[in-house]
């Protein structure tokens, strides 16, 4: 009996340092606007609105809206030991959304939104890489029901509420103990708002401000193991997690140089310092009752860039591009091969074609980092680990209008 509360406080470490290998911010939303580089608050004229500005919806031609899009996420998260060995996590991800608009009248426009505002990603570490296999996965869906208000011709406002729903899930497994597993589920709500105005028929100017929530995921692990004197043990044992999701500010602008050509860019500013710790909890754990840790994360408020372009030539067709910076959020000292953050430039191309009441877009995006180092001392000696990420994105919409 002796072993069981090194052998279960292990388990609990595993279980802690895996839940955050997917990451945490999501900004692909609506093919079109990330084909405009996410630049989108200030132009915000189509349904995916309803994330960027919810005032905006009150702007489209048609009294309806309907758009389903889709994005596929091919991440690499590469990691090298301090003695020269690199290990590479590949975690593929599809993340599909739906938005709609509907103007009930010349002033009020309600919509609603289906889609992931943070994570929906992860990753998965082969046993060769760390020694013992660990796959994560982690999102945050939003139900988000909107109306927005025409003040007069320049003016409007927008509010949504985002009903969340947390998702994380993780299977690893210890030497000694056997596999470790956890599904963990939590439901919050806040709420957000957006202003767009327009001096002109060419310039807009949009803000959209997202609340911050506490997250409470609950939900059961699972633990089998193989103890001498015991046998095989097989519990499955009640769990909690709690974090907290940030305040995000962005300030867009978008100018129509000519009838067929738009410019949009774009700063969001997001306070990940309300991310100052995970708690998690594993209940009723034999002799050791419940098991509680709070791990520090420390995280930095960051400013993300966006900027891009749309030129529509005859036929329908509509070429876009863009450009995005996307700063670090983790202080080094937090960098591990389940928590790999580091800045990252995006590429952003794009095709649009409109026929009737239809449009689809398509949109490709490669997101670049920047290779990050972190320096331990070991017997006075320095030790060097080294962490990256790239990310290459296809993503398609299909927009119907009535």
């Amino acid at each position: 009996m002796k072993r069981c509360p090194l052998i279960f406080g292990l388990a609990f470490f595993m279980m802690v340092s895996g839940l955050w290998a997917g990451g945490w911010n999501n900004t692909l939303m609506g093919a079109r606007a990330m084909a405009l580089g996410g630049a989108f608050v200030g132009l915000a004229d189509d349904p995916s609105a309803i994330y960027y500005n919810p005032a905006g919806v009150v702007f489209q031609n048609e009294n309806f809206n309907f758009s389903v899009d889709g994005f596929y996420i091919w991440p690499t998260h590469d990691f090298t030991t301090n003695l020269g060995v690199n290990a590479q996590s590949k975690f593929n991800s599809a993340l599909p959304q739906i938005f709609f608009t509907y103007r009930m009248n010349e002033r009020i426009t309600i919509g609603f939104g289906a889609y992931v505002p943070y994570a929906g990603a992860g990753v998965d570490w082969k046993k060769a890489d760390l020694g013992v296999p660990l796959k994560s996965y982690m999102a945050v869906i939003s139900l988000t029901p909107t109306v927005a208000y025409q003040v007069s011709e320049k003016l409007s406002v927008g509010i949504n509420l985002n009903f969340y729903r947390g998702i994380l899930d993780l299977e690893t497994e210890m030497e000694g103990l056997g596999p470790i597993s956890s599904e963990e589920r939590g439901s919050s709500i806040t709420a957000g708002f957006g202003l767009m105005y327009r001096p002109s028929e060419r310039i807009g100017i949009g803000l959209s401000v997202r609340g911050p929530t506490n997250m409470n995921l609950s939900g059961k692990t699972s633990i089998t193991s193989s103890i001498p004197g015991l046998g095989i043990l097989n519990l499955k044992l009640d769990s909690e997690t709690r974090f907290k999701l940030p305040w995000d500010l962005e300030l867009g602008f978008s100018y129509r140089v000519a009838d067929n050509l738009v410019l949009t860019a774009g700063a969001q500013y997001t306070m990940w310092s309300a991310l100052d710790e995970v708690e998690k909890t594993i209940k009723n754990v034999p002799v050791m009752g419940d098991i509680r840790e709070l791990e520090d994360m420390n995280f930095d408020d960051i400013l993300i860039l966006h900027a891009g372009l749309e030129y529509v030539i005859p036929g329908g067709i509509a070429l876009r591009g863009g450009l995005g910076f996307d700063r670090y959020a983790s202080p080094e000292k937090n960098l591990s091969p389940t928590n790999i953050d580091v800045n990252k430039v995006s590429l952003i191309g794009g095709i649009g074609y409109r026929t009737g009441r239809t449009q689809i877009d398509f949109v490709y995006i490669h997101a670049q980092g920047k290779e990050r180092e972190k320096t331990t001392t070991q017997y006075g000696f320095p030790l060097v680990e080294r962490y990256n990420l790239n990310v290459d994105v296809i993503g398609m919409g299909v927009t119907f209008s009535f």
